[in-house]
């Protein structure tokens, strides 16, 4: 957490970070997961904000131009329905790293890069990342993609009418018998 805390300082760029109020390490005093001083560091441009937060009031503020994500399902489609691109850092958890691969894959967003062997990252390629994303001219499509996801994401008529036919669909499927 403190690696990926520098790289989000060091990518310059204005954030809210909602993180978890639990120690670093349980038990241990001391062992916070914001390293010593990173508020101070960055009070003028960012906020850290400590448990839970209302996600889809942030992510719907026109502020609000990305999303650096877990991956969990959820987050990323209520991202998506504001056309917020993604940063993707998934944990090793169930579906989190195809999710990941996939939101790449369709160019609405980037996976911070690890290493294969041990799954570590450096700050550098967190701020790299976050900068290419956000603001460098070849998150330009990228940047794009993710805004024209909110005709599908964000459009509740047509989430509506998917439900419902799926809804219909498993009340009329044959029972087996």
């Amino acid at each position: 957490m403190h690696e990926l805390a520098d790289g989000i300082e060091k990518s310059g760029l204005p954030f809210i970070w909602v993180v978890n109020n639990r120690p670093l390490v349980e038990g241990v005093l001391g062992a916070d997961i914001i390293p010593p001083g990173f508020q101070t560091r960055v009070e003028d441009r960012g906020l850290v904000w400590r448990g839970w937060a209302p996600q889809l009031k942030i992510l719907g503020h026109a502020s609000v131009g990305g999303f650096l994500t877990h991956c969990g399902w959820s987050s990323v489609v209520e991202a998506l329905r504001f056309g917020r691109v993604l940063i993707l850092f998934s944990g090793a958890y169930s579906d989190q790293p195809l999710i990941a691969r996939l939101m790449q894959d369709k160019r609405v967003g980037l996976e911070i890069p690890r290493d294969e062997r041990d799954g570590s990252f450096t700050s550098d390629s967190v701020a790299e990342l976050i900068r290419r994303v956000m603001v460098e001219k070849e998150g330009e499509s990228i940047r794009s993609n993710a805004w024209t996801m909110k005709e599908i994401f964000g459009n509740v008529e047509l989430n509506d009418r998917c439900l419902d036919e799926f809804t219909r669909t498993l009340e009329t499927w044959p029972t087996s018998t």
